[in-house]
């Protein structure tokens, strides 16, 4: 059966006319586009990357090279991006004050840390919470078993919505609404990302209602299994998700099902209770 056939009509193919107007709308007079550009391009880098040149930029960010060349000196004169001498661009230190002051407003953070170290060690996984930003969920804590095998994933790493359990986790727990902006957005990008992004979301809602979890098992990279529990933090207003995975050589599939599953969906609860 087609996975449009097995959906609610929330997350059927937004109208063109929708995806035209996301996701400002009648507030589009206060929309400022070169603001906006601006931080595309800082939205642009990741954990891996050891410098970008104004052409990979103005590629990610579907922006004329001559627009980023203006943008990335004028973050580089702020600080908010800085020039190697070979003349790519990394993040600069202002970015830091940015990312600092985010982190240190996520108090679930502390109180997840025992919670999610105790079912690290006893899983002999990493285990994670994310939050979402655009088509990716990001790591804002991390506990790593003492296993030599455990995932070298770090506060600040990205996952995929539609193929990670952590992703799917949100979908599967986010509003009507977010997730028509979130479809949208995948349109934008091309039919591909779309597809992807409608089945991730059917996935997550068929693994809530047989499991209570999401799964990724090889979906997000071959040799890793996963699973994940959306949450609404205490006195929080975004959604987050918490993970558990691993390298499916020391991680099976019926072990994080049987064992771990439980562990996981309690922790969830008592961080949202």
């Amino acid at each position: 059966m087609p996975v449009s056939d097995t959906l609610p009509d929330d997350v059927q193919a937004p109208d063109a006319s929708d995806t035209a107007n996301a996701p400002r709308g009648a507030e589009e007079r206060y929309f400022i586009t070169a603001l906006a550009r601006g931080l595309e391009v800082l939205a642009c880098f990741r954990s891996a990357d050891k410098g970008l040149s104004n052409q990979q930029i103005a590629e990610r960010c579907g922006l004329p090279k001559s627009t980023v060349t203006r943008i990335t000196y004028t973050l580089t004169t702020l600080g908010y991006l800085a020039q190697e001498p070979g003349g790519r661009y990394t993040l600069g230190s202002a970015t830091l004050g940015l990312g600092s002051a985010m982190l240190a407003r996520l108090d679930i953070r502390q109180l997840a840390r025992p919670m999610m170290q105790e079912l690290a060690e006893f899983s002999g996984t990493t285990v994670s919470i994310a939050m979402r930003d655009r088509l990716s969920m990001i790591y804002v804590e991390v506990c790593r078993s003492s296993a030599a095998l455990a995932l070298a994933l770090q506060v600040g790493s990205r996952m995929p919505l539609a193929t990670s359990a952590i992703g799917r986790a949100y979908l599967a727990r986010a509003a009507e609404n977010e997730r028509r902006d979130i479809l949208s957005r995948s349109m934008e990008l091309d039919e591909t990302a779309f597809d992807a992004m409608r089945t991730g979301l059917a996935k997550g809602l068929s693994d809530y209602e047989t499991y209570g979890c999401t799964t990724s098992f090889g979906d997000w990279q071959k040799d890793v299994n996963g699973i994940a529990v959306g949450f609404m933090p205490i006195g929080g207003s975004q959604i987050m998700s918490i993970n558990c995975g691993g390298p499916s050589s020391s991680v099976s599939t019926a072990f994080l099902l049987d064992e771990v599953r439980p562990r996981l969906i309690e922790v969830a609860r008592r961080l949202e209770s």
